[in-house]
Parts: structure tokens; sequence; C-alpha cells
């Protein structure tokens, strides 16, 4: 082979590495957060995965939780950190792989910061109120809708708001009179009233395409499991709300699609 043909062989060599280094793979995540915030909350993870992996990373979160359920069912992300019943939806119906798990389970929270007595008929006290959170299909929504089943007993839901700081914000404005917020939320604010508590949901799982390669993969699901052990990445586990990731049992939630089955 002459010099010449080396030369271009190499170079071609060369733009393929850097071309390999330079892929972006794309992590979706819950729609709790404004799409603009959400791409500063979830940073410090972008930039974690980008470091330890020589790939890009690209976070994506929809407008509002409506569109991160229909994103869901039309959409193919390599990589996804989903509410545990969304995850339900694509391990069963899009063969998605669970890889890890925020350690903990969390219970959802009717709570109020007016004076009602936590003993006596909570729909009663609550007719005609306004109870807030996110739209449907967040669980918060769902168990407004197993809660309040008499069309004429029932508080009014709101679902304006773009974040759980938002849901809070309005409780306390005056905006609304109660709110179901996540256990994680709940526990910054333990001087609200709690009226009704759900039972436990495992936490957010992140999962992964059937159609993301191997390599890709292994190294992702590497640099995940480092995350726990690394005071490099506090950072993100404090964002993610999770004092650690473990791995994730199937099994914990493929039930869940009855949520939105039903």
């Amino acid at each position: 082979m002459s010099k010449t043909k080396q030369s271009i062989m190499t170079l071609i060599l060369i733009l393929c590495s850097f071309q390999g280094l330079s892929q972006t793979i794309d992590l979706t995540v819950e729609a709790i957060y404004p799409p603009q915030q959400a791409e500063f909350v979830y940073q410090p993870l972008a930039d974690w995965l980008a470091k330890k992996t020589g790939y890009n990373v690209q976070i994506n979160s929809s407008d509002n939780y409506y569109f991160y359920w229909r994103d869901a069912q039309l959409d193919n992300p390599d990589f996804t950190l989903d509410a545990p019943h969304v995850a339900a939806y694509r391990i069963t119906e899009k063969n998605y792989e669970p890889i890890l798990r925020v350690a903990a389970d969390q219970r959802y929270y009717l709570v109020t910061n007016q004076n009602l007595v936590a003993n006596e008929d909570i729909n009663k006290q609550l007719v005609g109120k306004r109870v807030i959170t996110f739209p449907s299909p967040n669980i918060g929504s769902l168990l407004y809708d197993q809660w309040f089943t008499d069309l004429f007993i029932q508080p009014q839901k709101v679902v304006t708001a773009l974040s759980w700081k938002d849901v809070i914000n309005q409780v306390f404005s005056g905006e609304a009179e109660a709110a179901i917020i996540p256990e994680y939320l709940y526990r910054l604010y333990p001087n609200l009233m709690v009226l009704k508590e759900s039972e436990p949901f495992p936490g957010q799982i992140f999962l992964v395409s059937p159609t993301v390669n191997s390599d890709i993969k292994s190294s992702v699901i590497n640099a995940l499991n480092e995350i726990t052990n690394s005071d490099e990445a506090y950072l993100i586990l404090t964002e993610l709300n999770a004092e650690q990731l473990i791995p994730a049992d199937p099994k914990d939630y493929v039930a869940l699609t009855k949520l939105l089955t039903d």
C-alpha cells in the first residue's frame, strides 16, 4: 500500500474514533420540572455520564405530564429515568430493561395547611375546595381519582402546577386548599396536615432501550453504578431526591401498568 493510501486510511480511522467519542445518547426524564429547569436539574447527571462514558448525553423532558405519557407511547429514547408506572409500560410493552432505581419507595400524601379535622369525613370537609397535583397520568392525579369517587361530594381537582415546588407554593399562597404530593416533598414540609396516605410505590427507575448496543449499555450502567459510592456525585443524588441507587427488579414495577389501564 502506498504512503498516500496509508495516510488516508489513518486519517479515516482517526476521524472515526473522534466520531465515536462525540456520539450522543439521549436520556428522557419524568416531566416533573419545566423543560428548561429539567435541563438544569439533570445537568450534573448528564456531565457525570459524559465524563465516565465518553458520549455526549442529551437530557429530554416533555412540556408537561400528559406529553410525557404521550411521548412514552410514541418515542423510543436510548435511556429513561421514569416514574414507576410509566416504567412498567415501557418494560411490558416496549421491552425496555431496568437498570437501577432510586432505593427508597415513595408514598403519596393528601396534605393541607387548613384547619381541618383529620379523623372526620375528609371528603365532606373538602367539598368545593381545591386540591392541586400534577396532570394525569401522574400518580398524584390517579390517586385523586381513587380517593374521590363521589361526584357530589368531592373537591375541585387542579392540575396547573409546573413542578412539585409549584404545587406546594399554591397551597401556601391560598390558591389551593390541599395537595397530593410525593413523600420526599412532604418530608420538607412536615408541618402540613396529612389527610390521606397511599400505599408505597417503587422509586424512579433508569431503563435502557433494547435497541442500544451492548457497549454503550454497559458503559452507562457502570457509570450509574459508580454514582452511589462517589463523593463527587453527591449532587446528582441530591437532585434525584435519592440517598442511593440500587439494582432494579422488574417484578416491583410491571404490575403498575394497571394504574394506566384503569
